[in-house]
């Protein structure tokens, strides 16, 4: 915990004049997730996700992040697809007080769309394959599959260049976090 307040205190000492970019939206709850699989110490996995706001019908609009999720999940889990599975489940499951919030400010909430680039986890979740049992992911499987069903998330899938949890699931080289940061962050005019 000291090491990540520490790398935050020294990233905030560095760039003081970092600003963050938010464009006028419908405030429709939009996210990205994403998962690591096996990336962490003790075979464990990462889940990222990426929430921001956006306009009705349209999640391609890059606004600044409203919530950053980056967790490592504590089982350890057998496939990717299973990784990519339970990162969905943390990020909805994150992403139902935000939708509560939204709701009783005012902006009513149509499904959430859920970007993933996992073609399976998103496959499976929308009933185009059949899943095989799996007692260790039972419990979100069906959870997101329920939610689904009310219309609280649609999933969709977008290749993972596109996928903006990518970044907060991986271990990058420091010329990669130079590069990217601007997706996330402004820099202070020259």
């Amino acid at each position: 915990m000291k090491a990540e307040l520490h790398q935050f205190l020294d990233y905030c000492s560095t760039h003081p004049d970092s600003k963050v970019r938010y464009i006028a939206s419908d405030m429709t709850l939009a996210l990205h997730s994403d998962a690591s699989h096996l990336s962490e110490p003790h075979s464990k996995s990462r889940a990222g996700g990426h929430f921001y706001l956006t306009k009705n019908n349209s999640n391609d609009i890059n606004n600044g992040a409203i919530l950053t999720l980056s967790k490592i999940i504590k089982h350890v889990i057998g496939s990717a697809s299973e990784s990519e599975v339970a990162a969905l489940f943390y990020n909805c499951k994150a992403a139902i007080p935000l939708r509560i919030a939204l709701q009783e400010m005012g902006h009513p909430q149509p499904s959430t769309p859920v970007i993933t680039d996992n073609s399976t986890a998103e496959g499976l979740i929308n009933r185009t394959m059949i899943p095989k049992r799996a007692k260790s992911y039972d419990l979100r499987f069906n959870w997101l599959k329920c939610r689904e069903a009310q219309r609280q998330f649609k999933l969709i899938w977008k290749k993972g260049k596109l996928n903006r949890a990518d970044f907060h699931t991986k271990n990058h080289p420091v010329h990669t976090y130079k590069q990217e940061r601007g997706q996330y962050v402004l820099a202070p005019a020259a």
